[in-house]
């Protein structure tokens, strides 16, 4: 029996830098739970990004189609801890992201580690040389000079926030985890999501004696204000952040050993999306203005929305691979079979364990990847429909209309949508049919009905996610 579950979320943490994947970076801890586990390579969010990814988590409902980032539960949401508290599991989230202390995530046991948020800093003594150009880092410069001031405090590696967050983790199981019948732990890393600040020993590992500016929190817009050379140091400093989250996971799971609970856990390794380090001629998530305004919403290519999804299960396969597509409310209904809970109505996820055991191929054959459709009335948002073979990208109001054939194209670099428009066409009638297949509200289904290619030319300013 699984007696206890480990769900870690490392904000932003891209499937193609992680070494299991094939990535560059080194991932020796997150390597070794794929080697004891499972892979999925075709693990996509539904809801984007941060806030709104975390209510899919623990509501298991695609609820980028009536919720906002903020904003309290609504009466069809259950959560997956009321169903752990009521089956007697003791719960707990442990993190430094700011949706830990945003919204009430009935968990009994939190712990929330303040510093990564909207830096509530802002009371800079003295001033600091910023390490790049101002125009390229994300704004306001006291924001900046506020991260800077606190990071000049930090007396070595552990004063970082992943090093707290992984310790404050294994204390709970020392304290906690250990002693209970059975326990959910959800660890929430905000690393490695920028600003990218490890060690200088880290960034070194992939590209040593750089000189130049570092865009260590770059601008969210179009990557040309950033040079060849400095986009290849902003992804090193990346990678270096990924290496020192990997350590302090590695630190984590010893004690998970240690302890004696590793033969009775299982571990759960995901994020809630990627990052744009110049792909697809972007930089960021959405495009901000100079005062931290969302003014664009972009599309959501696999560089952003194929995230890692890693499950090893005590005395289940190690090693395998599946390419199946599955999103974040299937992670969720797999957890609930995993602690032997009944899957609720409520949930829409469908779970994974069939695959795992080699009862099943597929358990769905479409995945919606999207922003939230809060602000539908004034500007709807780009959407991403993806089958085993094509990425079609649903612009909305703010973005162009795209179909990409992912045999040919697994890189989304070639537009075919114009010589192809019946595909998209369809793929279009299937996102309807799936909106209403989940509930969507009427109004947002309406609002899309009408197959569209060409973004509108004027649209309101801010946008909102």
């Amino acid at each position: 029996m699984i007696r206890n579950i480990i769900l870690i979320i490392c904000d932003t943490l891209r499937q193609d830098y992680c070494g299991c994947y094939g990535g560059y970076a080194h991932t020796p801890n997150v390597d070794m739970v794929a080697r004891e586990g499972v892979m999925f390579t075709h693990f996509l969010p539904a809801s984007f990004p941060t806030g709104p990814f975390r209510k899919d988590i623990l509501t298991g409902r695609f609820t980028f189609t009536y919720h906002a980032w903020r904003g309290g539960w609504q009466e069809k949401d259950y959560l997956i801890t009321d169903a752990f508290n009521k089956a007697g599991f003791t719960t707990a989230l442990i993190g430094d992201t700011m949706t830990v202390g945003s919204f009430d995530s009935h968990f009994q046991y939190v712990d929330f580690i303040r510093g990564q948020g909207p830096v509530a800093l802002y009371s800079v003594d003295f001033k600091l040389p910023l390490p790049a150009d101002e125009n390229k880092l994300r704004t306001p410069r006291e924001r900046l000079q506020a991260l800077m001031e606190q990071w000049v405090r930090w007396r070595g590696e552990e004063d970082r926030f992943a090093p707290r967050v992984f310790k404050r983790a294994h204390q709970w199981l020392e304290n906690f985890g250990r002693k209970a019948k059975r326990f959910f732990l959800m660890i929430d890393s905000f690393d490695p999501h920028e600003p990218w600040n490890p060690p200088r020993y880290y960034i070194d590992q992939y590209d040593p004696n750089y000189e130049g500016d570092e865009l260590f929190e770059p601008a969210y817009a179009p990557s040309g204000y950033a040079s060849e050379k400095e986009i290849q140091h902003m992804r090193a400093m990346y990678a270096g952040e990924v290496t020192m989250v990997d350590r302090w996971f590695g630190f984590f799971l010893e004690g998970v050993k240690y302890m004696g609970l590793w033969d009775d856990t299982a571990i759960i390794l995901t994020t809630d999306h990627g990052f744009y380090h110049g792909e697809h001629g972007l930089i960021g998530k959405v495009e901000l203005d100079r005062d931290g305004t969302i003014i664009r919403r972009w599309p959501l290519y696999d560089t952003i929305a194929r995230i890692p999804l890693i499950i090893r299960i005590p005395g289940g396969p190690s090693g395998e691979r599946y390419s199946v597509l599955c999103q974040t409310p299937d992670l969720m209904a797999t957890i609930y079979d995993l602690a032997g809970i009944e899957i609720p109505n409520t949930c829409q996820g469908k779970s994974l364990i069939p695959v795992i055991s080699g009862k099943a191929d597929e358990i769905r054959d479409i995945t919606i990847t999207s922003h939230t459709y809060v602000t539908d009335k004034e500007c709807r948002c780009p959407s991403s429909i993806r089958t085993e073979d094509w990425l079609y990208i649903y612009g909305g109001d703010e973005w162009q209309y795209e179909l990409y054939n992912l045999k040919e194209d697994p890189g989304q670099e070639n537009n075919i949508l114009q010589k192809n428009q019946d595909i998209a066409e369809e793929l279009h009638k299937r996102y309807i049919s799936w909106l209403k297949e989940v509930g969507c509200p009427e109004v947002s289904i309406d609002l899309r009905s009408k197959f569209n290619d060409k973004p509108r030319e004027s649209l309101p300013y801010a946008k909102l996610i």
